[in-house]
């Protein structure tokens, strides 16, 4: 409610046409996005504080996250994941949103972070991005703003699907930071930046007519990808051991 009427006032304060059409659709989108804490859940025994955690602030989750770091066999599978998304980036798939693409990275990208955890998607996260510019150069010269995008996606996808119960609301929730603060508000702010921008208007013109459109646009499609993913390998991760079997058993809606 809070950011609800801090953007209604913002808004109307910088004399935005339809502020409160604007300020309508976001208090819907955090409203929606917070049904999932509402909605209580019959699967709460699983949790054991050891393995399985309700929250990251457990000094256990930072203690396993960074031991995976350790392990070889781990190392060798961060980077098959990270060869698969720069494979996945060889196929770009037109948003029809000006120059913003699409790719199926991003699913391969959210399987690393929830076995191998945030500090893994970190990794993850910044050798991609270098590495794509690398491979793949393109017009724009190397940006660091987008790194940190990629970083902290990692990061994002890490916190909401490692060592925790996997629903479809946490997928989702995940999703809509990623999609609207990282891709969103800080992708305007990098091509802003790029493209020397030099006025308020220019970057909130780009953010409502095509950054936050086509972000909304696939927000949904691209949580429900990765869910079906992530509940479909869960068989095999159980099978190969990368992953708790309370965990694989307990994938569900909410």
């Amino acid at each position: 409610m809070i950011g609800y009427f801090l953007l209604f006032t913002i808004l109307y304060l910088l004399k935005i046409d339809y502020y409160y059409l604007y300020s309508l659709i976001s208090g819907a989108c955090f409203l929606f996005a917070g049904l999932p804490f509402i909605i209580r859940t019959k699967h709460d025994d699983i949790y054991d504080n050891v393995t399985i955690f309700k929250t990251i602030f457990h000094l256990n989750y930072h203690k396993l996250a960074r031991n995976e770091l350790k392990k070889i066999k781990n190392l060798v599978m961060i980077s098959l994941i990270i060869a698969l998304m720069l494979l996945a980036k060889l196929i770009p798939i037109p948003s029809g949103f000006g120059t913003l693409g699409l790719s199926f990275s991003y699913l391969f990208f959210g399987i690393g972070a929830l076995l191998y955890g945030p500090y893994a998607g970190i990794i993850i996260g910044f050798l991609v991005d270098s590495l794509e510019f690398l491979i793949f150069p393109s017009a724009y010269p190397y940006f660091f703003g987008y790194t940190l995008s990629s970083m902290l996606t990692g990061f994002i996808y890490g916190i909401s699907f490692y060592k925790t119960r996997l629903t479809f609301s946490k997928v989702f929730i995940c999703r809509i930071f990623v999609n609207l603060l990282i891709n969103g508000i800080l992708g305007t702010i990098w091509w802003g930046i790029i493209n020397s921008f030099t006025t308020f208007e220019q970057y909130f013109i780009y953010f409502i007519s095509i950054s936050l459109v086509k972000n909304l646009v696939y927000l949904i499609p691209q949580s429900v990808l990765l869910f079906i993913l992530i509940k479909a390998l869960m068989p095999v991760f159980l099978r190969s051991r990368m992953i708790d079997e309370k965990i694989a058993s307990h994938v569900t809606l909410f």
